[in-house]
């Protein structure tokens, strides 16, 4: 059974971008959960030089493949799949899976001293805080849509 897309909205998009302004350029991006592929297309229109997605259903992962490299796996355990590190980490789950916090949990080995997870849940899901190795600089709201914004340790941008 083919699962539920949902989009990440214009207006969540058109924030996620300017929020890390010119952090995209050039960056290693990894998409967790990536369903139709909107995070992953918007970064490398932003300048990002490679983008990774991870996506569980073969047929959706299949019209990404088109675009770029996709992993079919379920998540967390796709993870172990992975070499390298990230710039930027993108993540958008399902609404109220249990695989969003236990994947979120597991990404701070992954991202780049100086790098960036964004991730983009339902306001009321409970994500652990604090993430291990991770520490919340922002969180923004948009409706039923929550943006958290997390680096490494208790580093905050520049």
């Amino acid at each position: 059974m083919l699962g539920k897309v949902r989009p990440t909205t214009g207006k969540v998009l058109e924030s996620i971008l300017a929020t890390l302004g010119d952090y995209w350029e050039g960056a290693r991006v990894l998409d967790l959960f990536a369903g139709s592929g909107t995070l992953a297309e918007a970064a490398l229109r932003q300048g990002a030089g490679e983008v990774v997605a991870i996506e569980g259903h073969a047929r959706v992962a299949a019209a990404l493949r088109k675009k770029m490299p996709v992993i079919v796996g379920i998540l967390p355990g796709a993870l172990n799949r992975l070499s390298g590190h990230f710039d930027i980490i993108l993540g958008d789950p399902p609404y109220g899976a249990a695989e969003g916090p236990a994947t979120l949990a597991l990404l701070s080995p992954l991202l780049k001293p100086e790098g960036w997870i964004v991730w983009e849940h339902h306001h009321k899901d409970p994500y652990p805080d604090p993430v291990p190795g991770l520490s919340l600089w922002r969180c923004r709201r948009f409706g039923e849509t929550a943006v958290s914004y997390y680096r490494q340790g208790g580093m905050v941008p520049d």
